[in-house]
């Protein structure tokens, strides 16, 4: 890998043991999965949204959304209200790579991950939906490969006590995620406000067209805030320069895990010519 981007900085840990594996590693779909799972299958991170210990429904049970695009072809995948399966994000890549759909959604998406193999490791039973921590915390990694390949992905369990059935912008391409020849975005935040402005899209169009992806983020952001002051948005995004940027709404946010606070939105990059990854906080608009 030529470098990673990720969104919060609970996310460092998962990029500092897997980066002896990024400096040999050319596909940046599997970069992003193992980094994903590496969350999702540790329910100690469940604080932050994500994976098997992340807050149940509103019916005592968990649904994951999750998924994964590819800059180069477009290729995607995408599983939304999915039970009892925390690694949703390999069950989005098989969606990309052995089904014929692009996302798959509910007991279609459970009974696609058991036939795939997957084993369903979770039972509704009621639970405290109340979670602390900021809340609406997705996962989103992007991976830009030595070649300039490039691809995005995201994984949540969603907002904690949601509706049964309920899906946010996380897994939705051009909302949660997008990524073109050009460049990958992803956001967090949230979600059912997020999906009605396809803020990664807009991200990546921008860099398309030849804008760096610090100064796309700051341009989307900043649209997005005059229409909602009170809306919360956290975005991250890559070109196949190199280059990267992040921008938020975020004023300031304490990690669940360390109770560290930070001014803001705190993303983490690591590259081949780092030492270790560094979490930077993105800048505010307001």
């Amino acid at each position: 890998m030529d470098f990673i981007v990720g969104t919060w900085s609970f996310c460092y840990d998962a990029i500092k043991q897997g980066e002896e594996m990024f400096r040999n590693q050319t596909n940046c779909m599997d970069t992003i999965e193992k980094t994903i799972n590496y969350i999702e299958e540790d329910e100690l991170y469940g604080p932050c949204i994500v994976g098997r210990g992340g807050p149940p429904n509103s019916a005592g049970y968990r649904e994951y959304d999750a998924a994964l695009m590819d800059g180069a072809t477009l290729r995607f995948g995408a599983v939304t209200a999915l039970r009892g399966i925390p690694n949703a994000v390999s069950v989005a890549r098989a969606v990309m790579e052995r089904s014929p759909h692009s996302m798959l959604s509910g007991e279609g998406a459970g009974l696609f991950a058991k036939g795939q193999g997957f084993i369903s490791r979770e039972t509704p039973t009621p639970q405290n939906t109340q979670v602390p921590g900021g809340g609406h915390d997705t996962l989103g990694v992007i991976a830009v490969g030595q070649d300039r390949n490039l691809a995005v992905g995201v994984s949540t369990s969603g907002a904690p006590g949601k509706h049964p059935g309920r899906v946010g912008d996380s897994a939705l391409p051009g909302g949660g995620l997008y990524a073109n020849p050009q460049g990958a975005a992803c956001c967090s935040g949230d979600g059912d406000e997020i999906l009605k402005f396809c803020p990664s899209f807009h991200i990546v169009h921008l860099i398309s067209q030849g804008r760096s992806p610090q100064d796309a983020c700051e341009e989307v952001v900043q649209n997005i805030y005059r229409q909602n002051k009170h809306m919360e948005i956290a975005v991250i995004a890559a070109d196949i320069k190199g280059q990267y940027g992040a921008c938020s709404t975020v004023q300031s946010w304490t990690d669940p895990l360390t109770q560290k606070q930070y001014p803001g939105f705190p993303y983490v990059i690591w590259s081949k010519d780092l030492s270790c990854p560094e979490i930077n906080v993105a800048p505010t608009i307001s």
